[in-house]
């Protein structure tokens, strides 16, 4: 088994065994996800951490006012549970930074489902380091492979789709830099127009 700070086995799938149709139960990292049948297409969900005195339960679908309809939507949402309870436990832990380093935290977040943006917040009030720090540890982290290419891409057609009808435009190198809008002429012109003539209802049109 993988070490982490948990002692939990959490780098392995969720396997569900049992009756995917009726009953069926999964034990992951410590924790016992079970779903089941309940009532024409109601199912019922829960989630046990099997680590604590009394196998303490994190939460299930009675906690909830919606209904839970089909076995695959209730497995889906046991497992996000189980994923986001483990990170929190993750985030909450306190670490010795010369056994678990920076790069198993930022895998560890990662495969309990945490996006790029999210581990950098997450880093930053872990380790009380810079936010420009944290983005350059995990866009060059082997996990994140190509993120920072792809957010890099994207907030660059995003300057030059707002380019379009800014107030003002800054370039760098032929490139679109920044970006700026006038607010107050929303405010001004909502006034004179009677209508929702807003940023964003004016640069929705050119992502179309």
């Amino acid at each position: 088994m993988k070490t982490n700070i948990l002692n939990r086995d959490f780098y392995q799938p969720i396997i569900w065994e049992g009756d995917l149709d009726d009953d069926c139960t999964a034990k992951w990292a410590g924790l016992m996800l079970r779903a089941e049948w309940m009532d024409e297409d109601y199912w019922w969900w829960c989630v046990y951490d099997m680590f604590t005195e009394d196998e303490e339960q994190i939460d299930s679908s009675n906690e909830y006012e919606q209904r839970f309809i089909g076995g695959k939507v209730s497995r889906e949402k046991a497992e996000e549970i189980a994923k986001v309870y483990l990170k929190n436990k993750l985030i909450n832990t306190e670490t010795n930074p010369d056994f678990y380093k920076i790069s198993d935290f930022i895998t560890d977040l990662k495969v309990l489902g945490a996006s790029p943006i999210e581990s950098m917040k997450l880093l930053k009030n872990k380790f009380n380091i810079s936010l420009s720090e944290c983005r350059d540890l995990v866009f060059d982290s082997k996990d994140w492979e190509g993120a920072r290419e792809i957010s890099e891409n994207l907030t660059q057609e995003f300057l030059n789709v707002g380019a379009e009808i800014a107030d003002k435009v800054e370039f760098i190198d032929g490139r679109v830099s920044s970006i700026t809008f006038d607010l107050t002429k929303d405010v001004q012109e909502d006034i004179q127009k009677q209508n929702n003539n807003s940023f964003w209802s004016r640069i929705k049109p050119k992502f179309k």
